[in-house]
C-alpha cells in the first residue's frame, strides 16, 4: 500500500511540472487547432476542384462532344463503301445495305447540324476553312446517297461499282478527309486544355499540402505534451485495475489527487471494497448450490444466452459420457440434440429448449433424443427453464432423465399387438385367396388343351386332368395311383427310373425347369411325340413332380415339311448372284444365302440368329436404320428403308460395303407381318465410281446417294425416249434440214417463177416456130403432156403449202424444246402455264381423240424451278388423265397461287381410283395397267421431282367420277438448295 502511494505521488509531481493545463483544456485546444487546419484544407481543396471542373467542363462541351460527332460522321460514311463492296461480293444482302443507306441519310446530316451548333462562336480560321469544305460536301451527299439507293433497288452492280470509284471518292475528299483533319485539330485543343487543368490541380494540391504540414506540426507538439500527461495518470489507473483483476482487492492507490484523476482513484477504491464483499457472499452461495446439484439423480446443465454450457452436474456427466471440462463453453444443442430420431438434422430454431431462451418460457418434452460422446443416442424426458435477471434472460437450466427402458417396454408391447393383428389379417386373406385360386386352377386344368399330370417320389400318378386321358387314349380314372411308366415306351422307362431316383437322393436333375421332347405311349400301344415340362414342389415334406404334356405331332410334321422346303429354297437362294436375307420382326436373321455369307465373311451358322442391326450395320447408322425398319414392318415407311433402298453393311473383317436392297414384307396366313425378304447387290465399287465420275461437277454429289433413284430415272428414260431423245437431238437432226429445206423452197419458188417467165418467153416465139411444124408439134405435145396451165397454177400452191408445213414442223420442234428445255438444266424462273401449254401440244395426239381440254388459268407468276423436270411431271399427269378416260371425257387444267405457293391442277372425268389403290399410286413399279403397258414409274418420278423442288403432289379421286392431281411448288426455292445446280435426288422411295 505504501509503495502504491509513493508511486502515485511521484507520477503526479512529474505531470504537474510538465503541463499546467488540465486534460479537458488540452483536448479543447487540440480540437480548435485541428478544426482550423481542416477548414483551410477544405477551402483550398474546393477552390482547386472548382477550377479543375470548370476547365474540364469547357473541354467536354467545346471539344470532346464535337469530336464525338465528327467521329460518328467519319465512321458512318466510311462504312458505306465497305457494305457496298460486300454487296458486290455477295457478302452482304441488298435489303440490309438499303437500310444502312437510309440510316446514313438520316444520321449524318443530323450529326453535322449538331456539330455546327456545338462549335457556334468558337471557330478559328483553320477550322472555318475545313468546316466550309465539309459543308459543301454535305450539300452533295443526299443526291449521291439517293442515287446509290436507286442502284441497290435495281440491283445494278456495275453502276454501284462506278459510283464508288467516282462520286463516292469525291464525297470522301470533301467530307471524310476534312472531318479527320478537324478531329486532329480539336484533339490538340483537348490536350492543351487538359494540361491547363493539371496545372490548377497541382497548385491546389501544393496549398493543401502546406496547410496540412503546418497543422500537423502544431498538432504533434500539443499532442506529445498531452500524451505524456495522460499516460502518467493512465499508468496509475492501470496498475490499480490490474491488482483488482488479479484478485488483490485490499491494496489502494493512496496519495492526494485532484480533478478528474482524483475522482477516478476514489471510485476505484470504492469498487474494490464492494467487490471484496460480493466475493465473500458468492463463495458461500456456490458452496451451498454445488452440494445440492451434485446430489441429484437426474442430469442437469446450465447454458448462457448463446446456448453454451456453463455448468454440468455429475449425473449429466454419467448419462452423456463427457466430463465437465469437455462440455463447458460448448454449444449444448450441437453437442447433445443435433439430430432427430429419424436421422434428419434438428435445426436449433426448432429445438424445444430454444423457447426457454428466446421466449422466457418453461418447456418440457418426453419425445426427444440426446446423443452421448460415443455417438449413441437415448430417449430423454427433459424440462428447461430460463434464468432471468432484471427482466433479461441470462441463461437457461435443463433437467433430463433417461427413459430408454420405459420406452423400450412400451414399444415392445405395441409391436406385439400390431404383429398379432397383422398376422390374423394375413391368415384370413391367405385362406380366401387359396380358395379362389384352387377353384381357378381346377377350371383351368379341366379346360386346358395340354395335359397336366402329377406324380409322387415313387412314380405313382396322383392326379391328371382330362386332357391327359385324351392324349394317351386312356379311360377316365384309369391312371389314378398307377405308375407313370405305363405312359412311356419301354425304351424310356429305365432312364426315367434312374433320373427319378437320382433326384430324390441328391436333388440333381437334368430336365427340370425346361421343355424336353420325348415320346408317349397311348393306351392302344401307338407312340407319338410329346413336349414335356417338369417342375417339382414339396408339401408337408413329401415331394411331388408336376408335368405339362403337349402333343407335338402336327408340329413335327410341319417342321419336317418346312425343313424340306427351306433346304430346297436354300439351294435356290445359294445359286443367286444377289444377297438374299430374311429378317424377322425381332430384327434377327432367319435365312441367308451363300452370296450373303461371302459378303459378310462369316458362315451361315454364325449369321443366322444374330441381330442384323447390332452386328452388321455400322454404329453411326444403326439407330436410324432400326427405327426405319420398324416403320417399314408397321406399314408406315419412314427414313431409309422402304421398297428399295441402299445402306452400308459392316463385314466380319471391319470393312463397310454399300448394298442396294429390294425389300418385300413376309406375312403369315392371317396376313400379319412376320419379317422381310431382302435382295441386295453390293454396289460399293459402283458407288465409288459414280462419286469419282461426278467429283468434278459442282454441287451434284448428292445425285448418287440412292441406287434406286438411279434405276427409276433409267427406266423412266426408256419410257420418255421418244420425247427426250427427240428434244435432245432436235437442234442437230431437224433444225438443220428444216433450215436448208426452207431455204431451198424459197430459192425454188424464185427459180420456178424464173422458169415460168422463160416458158412465157418461149411461148411468145410460137409464131416464129409455126414455120417449123415438126418442132411446133413436139413442143405442143410436151405442153399437153405436162398440162402446163395446171402446173403453172399448182406449183406455187405446192410451194406455199410446203413452206407452211415447214413452219408447223418448226413450231413442233419449238414446243419439244420448250417442253424438255434441253438448252437449260439450271434453276431459273419459268412460267408453269407456258410449260403446261407446251406439254399439251406434245401429247395432243394422245388426248384429242379421247377428251376435251378446258383451261382455267389464273395468270400465276413465274416460279424458280428446273422447267424440264416440271414439264415431265405435267406430261405424266396429262397422259395418266387421258388413259383414265375410256371413251370421251373432259380434262380440266387449273392454276392458282397464294403468298407462298403456286399450284397446277389436272382433273379428269375418267373412271377414278379405288381408295386402296390411291394409297399406293406413288410407289415405284406399282401400276394398274396390263402387263407391258406401264412401268409404274411415272407418278413415282413425278412425286420425286416435286419433292426435289420443295413441293408436293396431292391426289384425290372418286370411283366413277374421276381424279384430281394438284402439283404445289414454292414461289421461290429454299435457300439450302443453292448448294447445287439441281436438287439432289430423294434418299427414300415415295410414301405409300
Amino acid at each position: 500500500m505504501a509503495k502504491g502511494q509513493e508511486y502515485g505521488e511521484a507520477r503526479q509531481g512529474e505531470s504537474a511540472a510538465a503541463v499546467n493545463l488540465s486534460i479537458r483544456q488540452t483536448l479543447l485546444l487540440l480540437i480548435v487547432l485541428a478544426s482550423v487546419t481542416l477548414a483551410g484544407v477544405a477551402v483550398v481543396g474546393m477552390w482547386g476542384s472548382w477550377q479543375g471542373q470548370e476547365g474540364l467542363r469547357r473541354v467536354l462541351e467545346e471539344e470532346v462532344e464535337p469530336i464525338a460527332l465528327l467521329i460518328q460522321i467519319d465512321k458512318q460514311l466510311s462504312s458505306v463503301p465497305v457494305r457496298m463492296y460486300g454487296v458486290l461480293n455477295d457478302d452482304f444482302g441488298v435489303p440490309g445495305a438499303q437500310l444502312y443507306v437510309l440510316d446514313t441519310q438520316e444520321t449524318v446530316p443530323l450529326a453535322w447540324q449538331a456539330y455546327l451548333h456545338a462549335m457556334a462562336g468558337s471557330v478559328d480560321a483553320p477550322k472555318r476553312d475545313l468546316i466550309a469544305t465539309i459543308a459543301a460536301g454535305m450539300t452533295e451527299l443526299p443526291a449521291v446517297l439517293d442515287k446509290l439507293d436507286r442502284f441497290l433497288a435495281a440491283d445494278d452492280r456495275p453502276a454501284i461499282a462506278l459510283l464508288l470509284k467516282e462520286d463516292w471518292w469525291a464525297i470522301h475528299l470533301q467530307i471524310v478527309t476534312p472531318a479527320r483533319q478537324l478531329i486532329a485539330l480539336q484533339q490538340g485543343h483537348v490536350a492543351v486544355s487538359y494540361r491547363e487543368a493539371q496545372g490548377v490541380f497541382r497548385k491546389a494540391l501544393l496549398g493543401t499540402a502546406l496547410l496540412l504540414l503546418v497543422g500537423l506540426a502544431s498538432f504533434l507538439f500539443f499532442s506529445r505534451r498531452l500524451f505524456r500527461h495522460v499516460i502518467d495518470r493512465l499508468d496509475v489507473i492501470e496498475g490499480a485495475l490490474t491488482r483488482v483483476a488479479e484478485g488483490d482487492l485490499e491494496t489502494r492507490v493512496g496519495g492526494s489527487h485532484r480533478g478528474e484523476f482524483g475522482r477516478i482513484v476514489a471510485a476505484l477504491d470504492r469498487t474494490a471494497d464492494k467487490l471484496l464483499a460480493d466475493r465473500q457472499a458468492i463463495d458461500l452461495l456456490q458452496q451451498r448450490q454445488s452440494s445440492i446439484l451434485e446430489s441429484m439423480a437426474e442430469g442437469l446443465y446450465g447454458t448462457d444466452t448463446r446456448g453454451r454450457i456453463t455448468y454440468i452436474n455429475k449425473a449429466a456427466e454419467r448419462l452423456l459420457g463427457w466430463n465437465a471440462a469437455e462440455m463447458l463453453d460448448q454449444p449444448a444443442h450441437r453437442l447433445l440434440h443435433h439430430t432427430r430420431a429419424d436421422g434428419t438434422p434438428c435445426p436449433g430454431a426448432e429445438c424445444p429448449l430454444y423457447a426457454a431462451l428466446a421466449r422466457q418460457e418453461v418447456c418440457t418434452s418426453a419425445d426427444e433424443l440426446f446423443w452421448r460422446k460415443d455417438g449413441s443416442s437415448f430417449p430423454v424426458e427433459f424440462a428447461g427453464a430460463p434464468i432471468v435477471a432484471d427482466g433479461q434472460t441470462v441463461g437457461a437450466v435443463v433437467i433430463f432423465r433417461d427413459i430408454g427402458e420405459r420406452r423400450a417396454g412400451e414399444l415392445a408391447r405395441q409391436r406385439l399387438l400390431a404383429e398379432l393383428h397383422q398376422r390374423n389379417e394375413q391368415l384370413n386373406t391367405t385362406r380366401d385367396e387359396l380358395s379362389r385360386r384352387e377353384e381357378e386352377l381346377r377350371l383351368v386344368l379341366e379346360n386346358l388343351r395340354d395335359g397336366v399330370i402329377t406324380i409322387d417320389a415313387r412314380g405313382l400318378i396322383r392326379s391328371a386332368n382330362p386332357a391327359i386321358y385324351t392324349l394317351f387314349r386312356q379311360p377316365a380314372g384309369a391312371l389314378h395311383n398307377e405308375s407313370v411308366q405305363m405312359l412311356m415306351p419301354p425304351d424310356y422307362r429305365a432312364a426315367h427310373s434312374r433320373g427319378l431316383a437320382r433326384h430324390v437322393a441328391t436333388g440333381k436333375a437334368h430336365v427340370l425347369g425346361r421343355p424336353v421332347e420325348l415320346e408317349g405311349l397311348r393306351g392302344d400301344g401307338t407312340r407319338f411325340p410329346i413336349e414335356l415340362s417338369i417342375d417339382t414342389y414339396t408339401v408337408r415334406d413329401e415331394r411331388f413332380y408336376s408335368g405339362i404334356v403337349r402333343d407335338i405331332s402336327d408340329r413335327k410334321h410341319a417342321d419336317a415339311a418346312l425343313r424340306d422346303a427351306l433346304e430346297q429354297a436354300q439351294e435356290y437362294l445359294d445359286v443367286a448372284l444377289a444377297v438374299i436375307v430374311v429378317i424377322d420382326c425381332d430384327l434377327r436373321v432367319r435365312l441367308i444365302n451363300r452370296e450373303g455369307c461371302a459378303l459378310l465373311g462369316l458362315g451361315e451358322a454364325e449369321i443366322v440368329g444374330s441381330n442384323w442391326f447390332d452386328r452388321f450395320v455400322p454404329e453411326a447408322e444403326r439407330e436410324p436404320l432400326r427405327r426405319s425398319f420398324a416403320s417399314w414392318l408397321a406399314g408406315r415407311p419412314a427414313g431409309v428403308i422402304a421398297g428399295h433402298n441402299r445402306n452400308n453393311v459392316l463385314t466380319a473383317d471391319g470393312r463397310i460395303r454399300l448394298v442396294a436392297w429390294s425389300n418385300a414384307l413376309l406375312r403369315d396366313a392371317s396376313g400379319a407381318v412376320t419379317g422381310t425378304l431382302s435382295s441386295g447387290v453390293d454396289v460399293t465399287d459402283q458407288h465409288a465410281s459414280e462419286l469419282q465420275l461426278h467429283a468434278t461437277i459442282e454441287r451434284l454429289t448428292e445425285l448418287n446417294h440412292k441406287l434406286e433413284e438411279t434405276q427409276n430415272q433409267l427406266l423412266q428414260s426408256e419410257k420418255m425416249a421418244s420425247i427426250g431423245q427427240l428434244a435432245a437431238g432436235v437442234a442437230h437432226e431437224i433444225n438443220n434440214p428444216v433450215g436448208f429445206v426452207n431455204s431451198n423452197l424459197g430459192s425454188l419458188r424464185n427459180e420456178v417463177n424464173d422458169l415460168l417467165r422463160v416458158i412465157d418467153a418461149y411461148a411468145a416465139a410460137d409464131p416464129i416456130l409455126a414455120e417449123h411444124p415438126a418442132l411446133m408439134d413436139a413442143i405442143s405435145a410436151a405442153r399437153d403432156a405436162a398440162d402446163l396451165a395446171y402446173l403453172r397454177e399448182d406449183v406455187g400452191t405446192l410451194i406455199d403449202e410446203s413452206l407452211d408445213g415447214l413452219q408447223r414442223v418448226r413450231r413442233i420442234v419449238q414446243d419439244l424444246k420448250d417442253f424438255s428445255r434441253v438448252d437449260s438444266s439450271e434453276w431459273a424462273f419459268a412460267s408453269l402455264e407456258a410449260g403446261l401449254d407446251s406439254t399439251l401440244n406434245i401429247v395432243r395426239n394422245e388426248i384429242k381423240y379421247k377428251a376435251e381440254v378446258r383451261k382455267e388459268y389464273a395468270g400465276i407468276p413465274e416460279v424458280e424451278c428446273i422447267a424440264a423436270q416440271v414439264n415431265q411431271v405435267f406430261l405424266n399427269l396429262l397422259v395418266n388423265a387421258a388413259h383414265a378416260i375410256d371413251e370421251r371425257g373432259t380434262i380440266t387444267l387449273r392454276t392458282g397461287c397464294d403468298a407462298r405457293e403456286v399450284w397446277v391442277e389436272v382433273e379428269d372425268s375418267g373412271k377414278g381410283i379405288a381408295p386402296e389403290v390411291l394409297q399406293r399410286i406413288f410407289e415405284p413399279f406399282f401400276t394398274t395397267k396390263p402387263i407391258g403397258q406401264g412401268t409404274g414409274l411415272g407418278l413415282s418420278l413425278a412425286y420425286s421431282i416435286a419433292q426435289r423442288h420443295g413441293g408436293r403432289i396431292e391426289a384425290s379421286s372418286q370411283v366413277g367420277s374421276g381424279s384430281k392431281f394438284r402439283l404445289l411448288l414454292p414461289r421461290e426455292r429454299e435457300r439450302e438448295q443453292e448448294r447445287g445446280d439441281a436438287p439432289a435426288p430423294a434418299d427414300t422411295a415415295p410414301p405409300g
